[in-house]
Protein backbone atom coordinates (compact mmCIF):
# COMPACT_ATOMS: atom_id res chain seq x y z
CA UNK A 1 0.00 0.00 0.00
CA UNK A 2 1.36 3.00 -0.60
CA UNK A 3 1.52 6.54 1.58
CA UNK A 4 -1.47 7.82 0.38
CA UNK A 5 -3.36 4.93 0.72
CA UNK A 6 -2.68 5.03 4.60
CA UNK A 7 -3.91 8.18 4.71
CA UNK A 8 -6.70 7.68 3.48
CA UNK A 9 -7.50 4.28 5.69
CA UNK A 10 -5.98 6.48 8.81
CA UNK A 11 -8.75 9.32 7.68
CA UNK A 12 -11.07 6.89 7.54
CA UNK A 13 -10.74 5.34 10.73
CA UNK A 14 -10.46 8.87 12.26
CA UNK A 15 -13.81 9.61 11.02
CA UNK A 16 -15.97 6.70 11.86
CA UNK A 17 -14.17 7.15 15.53
CA UNK A 18 -15.53 10.89 15.47
CA UNK A 19 -18.73 9.58 13.76
CA UNK A 20 -19.69 6.24 16.55
CA UNK A 21 -18.54 9.15 19.58
CA UNK A 22 -20.64 11.55 18.58
CA UNK A 23 -23.68 9.05 17.93
CA UNK A 24 -23.19 7.13 21.83
CA UNK A 25 -22.78 11.08 23.45
CA UNK A 26 -25.59 12.46 21.73
CA UNK A 27 -27.72 12.93 25.62
CA UNK A 28 -30.24 10.42 25.73
CA UNK A 29 -34.06 10.75 27.44
CA UNK A 30 -33.86 10.60 31.33
CA UNK A 31 -36.16 8.12 32.34
CA UNK A 32 -34.93 7.45 35.70
CA UNK A 33 -35.07 10.89 37.74
CA UNK A 34 -36.52 11.33 41.46
CA UNK A 35 -38.59 14.03 39.86
CA UNK A 36 -40.70 11.48 37.81
CA UNK A 37 -41.36 9.64 41.14
CA UNK A 38 -42.48 12.64 42.49
CA UNK A 39 -45.05 12.97 39.66
CA UNK A 40 -45.75 9.33 39.31
CA UNK A 41 -46.11 8.64 43.51
CA UNK A 42 -48.48 11.91 43.76
CA UNK A 43 -51.88 13.00 43.21
CA UNK A 44 -53.28 15.83 41.15
CA UNK A 45 -55.74 18.00 42.62
CA UNK A 46 -59.03 16.89 43.04
CA UNK A 47 -58.21 13.28 42.25
CA UNK A 48 -57.09 12.20 45.61
CA UNK A 49 -57.92 9.00 45.73
CA UNK A 50 -55.22 7.45 43.50
CA UNK A 51 -51.56 8.36 42.51
CA UNK A 52 -50.95 9.88 38.82
CA UNK A 53 -48.93 6.75 37.67
CA UNK A 54 -51.93 4.31 38.22
CA UNK A 55 -54.57 6.72 36.88
CA UNK A 56 -52.68 7.10 33.09
CA UNK A 57 -51.24 4.08 33.19
CA UNK A 58 -55.08 2.40 32.82
CA UNK A 59 -55.72 5.54 30.53
CA UNK A 60 -52.76 5.84 27.95
CA UNK A 61 -50.78 2.66 26.09
CA UNK A 62 -47.77 2.58 25.87
CA UNK A 63 -47.28 5.70 28.88
CA UNK A 64 -43.72 7.25 28.19
CA UNK A 65 -42.42 9.13 30.79
CA UNK A 66 -39.12 11.49 30.80
CA UNK A 67 -37.21 14.22 32.70
CA UNK A 68 -35.48 17.28 31.25
CA UNK A 69 -34.77 20.65 33.28
CA UNK A 70 -36.14 22.97 30.58
CA UNK A 71 -34.52 26.64 29.54
CA UNK A 72 -36.59 28.20 31.94
CA UNK A 73 -34.47 26.00 35.01
CA UNK A 74 -37.83 24.42 35.73
CA UNK A 75 -37.72 20.65 36.41
CA UNK A 76 -39.90 19.45 33.97
CA UNK A 77 -41.49 15.52 34.31
CA UNK A 78 -43.26 15.03 30.56
CA UNK A 79 -45.76 11.75 30.08
CA UNK A 80 -46.59 10.79 27.03
CA UNK A 81 -48.92 8.16 24.95
CA UNK A 82 -51.69 7.21 23.04
CA UNK A 83 -55.41 7.81 24.01
CA UNK A 84 -58.29 7.78 22.64
CA UNK A 85 -59.92 11.46 23.46
CA UNK A 86 -62.93 13.58 21.67
CA UNK A 87 -62.93 10.87 19.72
CA UNK A 88 -59.94 10.41 17.78
CA UNK A 89 -57.34 7.88 18.26
CA UNK A 90 -53.98 9.80 19.27
CA UNK A 91 -50.87 10.71 20.63
CA UNK A 92 -51.09 12.73 23.83
CA UNK A 93 -48.05 14.78 26.09
CA UNK A 94 -48.87 16.04 28.97
CA UNK A 95 -46.11 18.22 31.16
CA UNK A 96 -45.58 18.71 34.83
CA UNK A 97 -43.41 21.45 36.62
CA UNK A 98 -41.70 20.10 39.97
CA UNK A 99 -41.13 22.81 42.61
CA UNK A 100 -37.58 21.73 43.65
CA UNK A 101 -37.76 23.12 46.95
CA UNK A 102 -41.18 21.83 47.83
CA UNK A 103 -41.12 18.68 45.57
CA UNK A 104 -45.05 19.56 44.98
CA UNK A 105 -45.96 19.17 40.70
CA UNK A 106 -48.55 21.40 38.93
CA UNK A 107 -49.74 20.14 35.17
CA UNK A 108 -48.99 23.42 33.15
CA UNK A 109 -49.02 21.82 29.14
CA UNK A 110 -51.14 19.21 27.47
CA UNK A 111 -50.73 18.81 23.65
CA UNK A 112 -53.17 16.08 22.04
CA UNK A 113 -51.91 14.98 18.30
CA UNK A 114 -49.56 18.11 18.04
CA UNK A 115 -52.38 20.22 19.16
CA UNK A 116 -52.43 22.50 22.29
CA UNK A 117 -55.25 22.05 24.33
CA UNK A 118 -56.80 24.98 26.03
CA UNK A 119 -57.67 24.83 29.43
CA UNK A 120 -61.45 23.26 29.12
CA UNK A 121 -59.69 20.51 27.03
CA UNK A 122 -57.05 19.95 29.29
CA UNK A 123 -59.69 19.42 31.97
CA UNK A 124 -61.72 16.87 29.59
CA UNK A 125 -58.36 14.68 28.83
CA UNK A 126 -57.62 14.78 33.00
CA UNK A 127 -61.32 14.15 33.88
CA UNK A 128 -61.19 11.03 31.08
CA UNK A 129 -58.41 9.11 32.35
CA UNK A 130 -59.85 9.15 35.51
CA UNK A 131 -62.88 8.17 34.44
CA UNK A 132 -61.30 5.12 32.42
CA UNK A 133 -59.58 4.58 36.10
CA UNK A 134 -62.54 4.48 37.82
CA UNK A 135 -64.59 2.34 34.94
CA UNK A 136 -61.50 -0.24 35.57
CA UNK A 137 -61.67 -0.67 38.99
CA UNK A 138 -65.50 -1.26 38.81
CA UNK A 139 -64.91 -3.28 36.34
CA UNK A 140 -62.27 -5.30 38.33
CA UNK A 141 -64.67 -5.31 41.14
Amino acid sequence: MSLGNHIRVFLCVVFMGVLVGYVFNTQKDITDHAYIEVVKEGYLENFSDVTVRNAFNYAFFEPYWRYYEAQTGEHVVELSGDILFQGKDGHAILQFVVNEQTEQFSLRAMKFNDTVLNTAQKQQLVGLVYQTWEMKQLAYE
